[in-house]
């Protein structure tokens, strides 16, 4: 017994030692590890500091090149200390609320048309006394807030004449995505290095100092004199400290200019460790296993021993087992198939599978029955009646797809003395694992597979209208003498290129949209000339598949808004090029638009866009505003497209803040509803006076419409009589002549069942002769009926939906005369011919530079072409002043780029009066590309392929604009 006991002894001190050295050797690891975490900690805050440091600084050098140009700008435009306005117009364009000029005297103005002295300047002025840019410390001024002056010298004629100023508040700064980072974690201030005041606050930032701010989280005295000291001496680097409760590290970094500006940014040591914390506990764990394992062993060890302690030493093991599985997620039964029972059973059955401990020693088929192990389960019925042999490894599942669902892995083996081990292991938590990343694998499968889709369908789509211009080409060359054949394989050349810049603009605004690029304009759209251009577009494809289409609408007040025509254009163009692709020959297409008024300033227009075309699966309607997303549809296999209109539509009614909703049934149609909040433009005042007492007839088969038309007329004091056939209005015209009471004038709708409106009109006029004016409403494009309406005595024409402004303004056309018709046409003959217009063009491209020579010389322009930007400035700086009427300039050429060109071109001009209008041409057609062109000097901007009526447009603009006409001066 003695001999037992030692040899228990020896192996008890041995385990000890052995686990002392172990813990030392993982303490000792562990400890290196934080050190290295630490290090890289401090390492990742500082570099993450300096990035905000580099943003900020690239903020303040853009301001303070704004303010450059504008100083610049000033001095060209002739501004002066009186110029107000042009500080007020800087101001309003700008992200400054200030600006201000001072003369050489120190005194000047402001763009609130306030006197300024630079006796009274709360900063220390550079601009004027010393001639040099820059920004001043940070001040509390005139907005109330900390802000600093931005100031730069005014120069013209090669002298200083003032200096020019503009104020910001330092809150404009604060970007949250700059100032609050790591998810919301960690923050960043700017502070005055020396006193430690706030320069730029950020989130909690609600004390006085940096000083005070730390105090309020529990930071010592110590602590904060450190930093003090540190930030004084201009030092930069990392300090520990308490920040929201926890432990965080404080990165200080001096900024880049002449006061002394600290950046400081905290972030908690939790969020910088995270890797850190991961690796201890995998180490823990480890540590754990192991000292398990060896406890494990010593007991076992010390279990064969003690033959004569055998129940001390079961007792002993029920005791280990029960540490073991109170603190893992296995649970362990040791069973004895030779008189059938347990000999022990982990306490953690409880928890892992809702079983009591006593009931699995009473009945150990039941652990296995939770388990999901069946029972006439093979390896079960061993285990149980002792005929096992072997290490067996088997995972069950219980609950269906519909309950909760749970994973079981079952070990069953042989061990000592004819008892079996079953170690059971809950693997619920690796299975969710495992389904989210085949779920992840699918879906990456599910993208690379619409991507692929999409490549192969652009390839095709692409390749066949390039296949058409280049047998188009083909053609036209060999039929050089035949001018019809040349003329109908231009027109497919057109129509072609068109469907191809088509394509290549659906892809690119998806581009621009996926990288953030997307931005709107804010310009007044008139919404009936869109709708009328958004119908006229579609009509031809519509025609050729005979569709028939259907405007509805409701009363529609306001005809001029605030927003991005092109845009909301391409949203109708997209949603009816839909409809009319999926919609069978012979179809019905209705457009309806609806106004919900918000308040004063803002009204929602609704859109919807219906059609009783073959429709969609539910499943695709889940999915149609994905990039890239087909329907799989066998009737498809004609229809064009690159998978994107709808997602492009998607983002754009987003980005404008709107809502877009699709109902569809398969094989029934589908209806689209946007509704885009837009802002209201003030309205121009209407003389609606001469329409009172006036009486008018309306003639439509829609009740609403007639409605809606009686109550925009019935405002203006016009009585209205309504009919909703052909048959009644001619009744009720032949009615009120036997009265003596004829209409003023009558309204009809053209498409209307039994009479159509053509037919009406006639049937007028035979009864009634010509007198009474007789407009024509529909959605359609009326060349299309011009010729028989004419013949019939239709006297002018109204496209649906019906706008107060539009009706207004015709029925007034026939009270007033035509003299605003005949001025119309006037102005028209005058558009198209510049004779005497001495033009510049630079561009490289051979092809382009012909197009646009022959373009503007069919107009007796005159034009130059150069190659390059550098042979632009030659010629110019050869010609002299006045000798071209205006430049045209590519962007990208070799030598010298056309920013470069501008530049110099505006140096030559520096102390001439001339100002040559320089329009750019290029293919960089993005908002930021106009912007880069108005930046560098540029005057317009044209984007490539080139719209010849944008081209004549921006010639006659200028053109006037040199003849003294500046009411038409483009901005661009």
């Amino acid at each position: 017994m003695k001999k037992y006991k030692k040899r228990s002894v020896a192996i008890l001190i041995s385990v000890i030692l052995l686990l002392a050295f172990t813990v030392v050797f993982m303490l000792s690891f562990l400890d290196r590890i934080n050190a290295k975490m630490n290090q890289g900690s401090n390492e990742t805050l500082m570099n993450s500091t300096r990035m905000i440091q580099s943003s900020i600084n690239s903020e303040l050098d853009n301001d303070e090149q704004q303010v450059i140009s504008n100083a610049n700008l000033f001095a060209l435009s002739g501004g002066d200390a009186a110029s107000f306005e042009t500080l007020a117009n800087y101001a309003e364009s700008s992200d400054f609320y200030r600006f201000y000029y001072v003369g050489l005297d120190g005194t000047g103005i402001d763009s609130s048309a306030e006197p300024v002295d630079t006796a009274s300047f709360p900063f220390e002025e550079t601009a004027l006394s010393r001639g040099k840019s820059g920004y001043s410390d940070a001040y509390v001024g005139s907005s109330g807030r900390p802000q600093i002056t931005f100031q730069a010298p005014v120069c013209a004629g090669g002298r200083q004449v003032g200096a020019l100023y503009a104020d910001k508040t330092l809150s404009k700064y604060n970007d949250p995505a700059l100032f609050t980072f790591s998810g919301g974690s960690g923050y960043a201030y700017v502070v005055d290095g020396d006193s430690g005041s706030w320069v730029i606050e950020s989130t909690g930032s609600k004390t006085d100092d940096i000083y005070g701010f730390l105090a309020q989280h529990n930071n010592g005295e110590k602590m904060l004199s450190t930093l003090q000291d540190l930030m004084r001496k201009k030092e930069a680097g990392t300090i520990s400290l308490e920040f929201q409760g926890e432990s965080g590290i404080l990165c200080f970094l001096p900024m880049r200019d002449s006061y002394n500006w600290y950046l400081i940014s905290i972030l908690p040591k939790r969020v910088l460790q995270q890797e850190s914390s991961e690796i201890i506990k995998m180490v823990a764990v480890t540590f754990t296993e192991l000292a398990v394992a060896l406890i494990l062993i010593t007991g076992l060890l010390l279990s064969r021993e003690s033959m004569k302690g055998r129940e001390q030493g079961r007792i002993y093991r029920e005791r280990l087992f029960q540490n073991i599985s109170s603190n893992i997620d296995f649970a362990f039964l040791v069973y004895n198939p030779a008189d059938r029972s347990v000999e022990m059973v982990s306490d953690n059955v409880r928890m892992l599978f809702d079983v009591e401990p006593g009931q699995v020693m009473s009945r150990p088929e039941i652990l296995f029955d939770h388990c999901g192990m069946p029972g006439d389960d093979r390896d079960r019925i061993s285990f149980f009646n002792g005929s096992l042999v072997k290490k067996m490894r088997k995972e069950y599942k219980t609950g269906t797809d519909n309950e909760l669902q749970r994973w079981t892995e079952v070990h069953l083996l042989p061990a000592d003395n004819g008892q079996y081990l079953a170690v059971l292991h809950d693997t619920t938590g690796e299975h969710h694992m495992r389904d989210d990343l085949a779920d992840a694998l699918r879906q990456a499968q599910e993208n690379n597979r619409a991507r692929n889709a999409f490549f192969s369908s652009m390839s095709h789509d692409i390749r066949t209208p390039m296949n058409g211009i280049i047998g188009m080409t083909a053609i036209a060359r060999a039929n050089l003498n035949n001018p019809d054949k040349v003329k109908d394989s231009l027109e497919k050349i057109s129509t072609a290129s068109d469907h191809l810049l088509a394509l290549i603009n659906e892809v690119l605004d998806m581009s621009r949209i996926e990288s953030g690029k997307f931005s709107l304009k804010k310009e007044p759209v008139n919404l009936p000339e869109l709708i009328s251009n958004v119908l006229l577009l579609i009509k031809p494809e519509m025609t050729k598949k005979g569709h028939t289409m259907h405007v509805k609408s409701s009363v529609l007040d306001y005809d001029i808004v605030i927003g991005d025509a092109l845009h909301i254009q391409k949203i109708l163009l997209n949603l009816l090029s839909n409809a009319v692709k999926y919609t069978p020959q012979g179809g019905e297409i209705t457009i309806r638009l609806q106004e919900k008024k918000r308040d004063d300033r803002m009204i929602d227009i609704v859109f919807q866009v219906e059609d009783n075309g073959i429709g969609m699966e539910p499943d695709f309607v889940k999915r149609i505003f994905n990039p890239f997303e087909r329907a799989e549809d066998n009737r498809l296999s004609k229809v064009t497209g690159t998978g994107l209109g709808m997602a492009i539509t998607k983002n754009i009614v987003d980005v404008m803040s709107g809502t877009i909703h699709v109902e569809s049934t398969l094989g029934a149609g589908s209806k689209f509803t946007v509704v885009l909040p837009m802002v209201l433009m003030e309205p121009d005042k209407q003389e609606t006076g001469v329409l009172a007492g006036h009486t008018v007839l309306v003639v439509d088969d829609s009740p609403d419409t007639c409605e809606g038309i009686q109550l925009m007329l019935e405002e203006a004091g016009v009585h209205v009589d309504w009919a909703l056939s052909g048959g009644e209005a001619v009744k009720a015209a032949n009615r009120a002549r036997r009265m003596g009471r004829d209409y003023f004038a009558v309204i009809l709708d053209w498409k209307m069942p039994e009479m159509d409106g053509v037919e009406t009109a006639r049937r007028i006029r035979a009864d009634l002769g010509s007198d009474i004016p007789i407009i024509l409403l529909s959605a359609y494009n009326w060349e299309e009926v011009e010729q028989e309406a004419l013949e019939a005595g239709i006297n002018g024409f109204l496209t649906k939906p019906v706008f107060r402004s539009e009706l207004v303004q015709k029925l007034r056309y026939y009270i007033m005369g035509s003299s605003a018709k005949v001025q119309e046409i006037m102005d028209s003959e005058n558009r198209g011919r510049f004779e005497g217009l001495h033009v510049l063009m630079a561009e490289d491209n051979e092809l382009n530079r012909e197009i646009v020579e022959e373009l503007l010389r069919d107009s007796d322009i005159l034009v130059d072409s150069v190659e390059d930007g550098l042979q632009a400035v030659r010629k110019v700086e050869q010609t002299g002043p006045g000798y071209y009427d205006m430049i045209f300039m590519d962007i990208h050429m070799p030598v010298m780029d056309g920013f470069t060109a501008t530049g110099e071109i505006r140096a030559l001009q520096k102390n001439s009066a001339e100002h040559i209008p320089i329009i750019a041409m290029t293919a960089d057609a993005f908002e930021e590309d106009v912007l880069k062109c108005k930046n560098a000097g540029m005057d317009a901007h044209i984007s490539k392929p080139i719209d010849i009526a944008r081209l004549f447009e921006v010639i006659r603009i200028y053109a006037d604009k040199e003849s003294g006409d500046g009411k038409n001066e483009e901005k661009i």
